[in-house]
């Protein structure tokens, strides 16, 4: 029988597989095997950047798994988005590890609905993980542990629009942007759009503040089943205010069609072309929340870098590693639950995704005032 020790990284050549790809390569030579439906870009990809890995053909939307030879697998680790559960139910029920970069909370919903196969069997199965969702649920996490009550997280996303995005991406950016979803407020669930409700903020590294606009993106479905909050929500905006409001505007005015009927492929055109905004990206996080004596404030968590795919991607080589690593974790986890908030802090800053927080950004004479959600600072 072959040793078990492969991590099978499926769409291992896209805009965050190859990032995967390559950083698990290079930590794990000859352990990685590059999974996707064409063969040849697979091999072309491992030949370019020098990489000691396999190439195979796997195509799990149409259920093509028999290149895989699962009794060599460890971990695998998904960077496409389907809603086909086949190849999971295979991994799980050869007690092979489980991943994947998870974008809407209807992938991620169904895993609740094998979660007592997951748990009975001897793997680990984290689902959506990345920066949105993924690192934002760890900041979340992490700072709701400050309180011993919490009122409301806010997420705000800001994406270079300079950044190479994948059609993939762009696509799923687009149907987002027309979406109608529902968020959780202190007045009970409410349906909303995308690219509405303004809402301006300062992230913690910039001096003046940016408009960021509802979304929907996963995070604010999937924090609330871990952390209890009476409010949760996140928001985008671009590097470039100009093409943000451009969004709020076409939504505002209704030609939300406008969003499903444009071309991926053509958008990406656009951007290539024009080379607006930069690389740089920002995820930031507020918990809103009272200590135990009752006072309330606030804690803030930023990563910030260049090339949000690298750090989607570097997240979830990290989840990968902690899993090929046998930490002695199994079951169904959410990546929050099995994390080490400062190993991975340490993982992301060797990548040069920078971590700040309230109690450690440079100016370090901010104290939490008395009013939520406000700060004091000594002169």
């Amino acid at each position: 029988m072959d040793e078990k020790d492969k991590i099978l990284v499926i769409g291992g050549y896209g805009t965050v597989g190859a990032i995967v790809s390559r950083q698990l390569a290079l930590r794990y030579p000859s352990k990685i095997i590059v999974a996707g439906r064409n063969k040849l870009k697979a091999e072309n990809f491992i030949q370019r950047k020098g990489l000691i890995a396999k190439a195979i053909s796997l195509d799990i939307e149409n259920e093509r798994f028999e290149n895989v030879n699962f009794s060599e697998i460890h971990t695998v680790v998904n960077c496409i988005e389907t809603m086909n559960i086949s190849f999971i139910l295979e991994c799980i029920q050869l007690n092979i590890n489980y991943t994947e970069v998870g974008t809407s909370f209807m992938t991620h919903k169904r895993f609740y609905e094998i979660s007592d196969y997951i748990d009975n069997a001897d793997c680990l199965v984290i689902p959506s993980v990345g920066l949105v969702p993924g690192l934002s649920n760890i900041f979340a996490f992490n700072g709701a542990k400050q309180f011993s009550e919490v009122d409301e997280i806010h997420t705000y996303v800001m994406l270079g629009l300079g950044e190479a995005h994948g059609v993939d991406s762009i696509r799923w950016m687009l149907e987002k942007a027309a979406s109608t979803f529902k968020i959780k407020t202190k007045e009970g669930s409410v349906a909303v759009k995308g690219f509405t409700r303004p809402k301006s903020t300062k992230l913690l590294n910039e001096q003046r503040e940016r408009t960021f606009y509802l979304f929907d993106f996963s995070d604010q479905h999937t924090i609330p089943l871990i952390v209890n909050t009476e409010a949760i929500d996140t928001r985008i905006a671009f590097d470039s205010k100009v093409v943000t409001y451009l969004f709020s505007l076409l939504q505002k005015v209704g030609v939300s069609k406008w969003y499903k009927n444009l071309s991926p492929k053509g958008f990406k055109k656009i951007l290539d072309l024009a080379q607006i905004g930069s690389e740089q990206f920002g995820l930031q996080t507020e918990i809103k929340g009272k200590d135990g004596l009752g006072t309330q404030w606030a804690m803030k968590y930023l990563a910030t870098g260049k090339n949000e795919a690298m750090a989607t991607a570097t997240v979830t080589a990290y989840t990968a590693e902690l899993m090929y690593l046998k930490k002695g974790q199994k079951g169904f986890k959410h990546i929050e639950e099995v994390c080490d908030f400062d190993e991975l802090k340490a993982y992301l800053e060797k990548h040069n995704i920078r971590i700040l927080n309230t109690n450690d950004h440079e100016n370090d004479t901010v104290q939490p005032s008395r009013e939520s959600g406000t700060y004091e600072t000594s002169s």
